[in-house]
């Protein structure tokens, strides 16, 4: 079962009662409220709680949220990005989830259907609740976690390809420039909200909050020694990506050289030849005076010489040769 607004009572023994959100019953262990910000009764219940800061409230209901975390008393304002897996979208098109989380309650808000948040309805669903807000948070964050794994490894893999095709090919693009476009966004794109959520889990780990237990913030520390791993890779990658795209930039560089030098020697083949029979194709006789032709040709190939050692001057101050 998925659906946009749900209210979880967990019993703090790994149950949880799924419940209406108006009803108030106290259970052993909190309350996880899940909410689409995007409804308008959504958004008139969160401004109505008078317990929640107004920065909590406007960060629940924004539109466009980082990765950040931000300690208020006891409680804790996670906003985090998930990998996209809907249908017919695309993986570094990220979810954003928002969460205002205290020792009693948890709110969390989205627009878009996140997979982790699905899995830990079906752990509420199937007794497999956390049992207390510290686990349910580490729980989320190790989720968000394994769903990156795929993309991650698809990044990887497609890179190294990449590589390969380039050390096994001669071709002077074995990549097309629109595969290598569309996988350096993808990596900048993860990359953008990946580090700032490191941040946010190292944050969450140097709150001190008191119903972070020991245990909770040892798996923290393993979940963002994880996205770390993840940076690395994203981050190798990047520079595989920009070796790829410089080596391929080379061998144009190099082709474009072959074929210049082919229209140089091209050149130098058929520049004398034009020459000759140019000069010796004019007709003196038309030429102003040319009453004495003994000495007319002569004349004209003198004015010619003078002509390109001029040139050659020219040239050399101008620093072109």
């Amino acid at each position: 079962m998925a659906t946009d607004f749900y209210t979880w009572h967990m019993q703090g023994d790994g149950s949880a009662q799924l419940l209406p959100l108006s009803d108030n019953t106290p259970s052993p262990g909190p309350v996880w409220i899940h909410l689409n910000y995007s409804q308008p009764e959504v958004q008139d219940w969160i401004r109505s709680q008078a317990d929640i800061d107004s920065t909590v409230q406007d960060t629940l209901l924004a539109e466009v949220t980082r990765p950040r975390a931000l300690i208020l008393d006891q409680g804790l304002l996670l906003t985090l990005r998930g990998i996209n897996h809907n249908p017919g979208q695309e993986p570094d098109d990220m979810i954003g989830i928002r969460l205002w989380i205290t020792p009693r309650r948890i709110i969390s808000t989205h627009l878009r259907t996140l997979r982790a948040v699905n899995t830990m309805q079906r752990d509420m669903e199937s007794n497999n609740a956390p049992k207390d807000a510290g686990q349910f948070v580490t729980r989320l964050i190790e989720l968000l976690n394994d769903n990156m794994l795929d993309t991650i490894d698809e990044i990887d893999e497609l890179t190294d390809n990449y590589e390969k095709s380039m050390l096994l090919s001669d071709e002077v693009e074995p990549v097309s420039d629109r595969d290598l476009a569309d996988l350096r966004t993808m990596i900048l794109t993860l990359r953008r909200y990946l580090g700032p959520q490191r941040d946010a889990m190292l944050s969450v780990i140097a709150s001190h909050l008191s119903w972070l237990k020991k245990p909770t913030i040892q798996r923290l520390r393993e979940a963002e020694n994880r996205l770390t791993r993840y940076i690395e890779v994203l981050d190798a990658s990047r520079d595989q990506m920009r070796i790829i795209q410089e080596q391929m930039n080379t061998r144009s560089s190099n082709e474009l050289n072959k074929q210049l030098t082919f229209l140089t020697a091209l050149s130098a083949i058929f520049l004398p030849l034009t020459f000759i029979t140019g000069l010796f194709g004019v007709n003196i006789a038309g030429i102003p005076g040319n009453q004495e032709p003994s000495w007319s040709f002569s004349l004209f190939v003198v004015i010619l010489a003078l002509i390109g050692v001029l040139l050659i001057y020219l040239f050399k101050r101008a620093k072109l040769f």
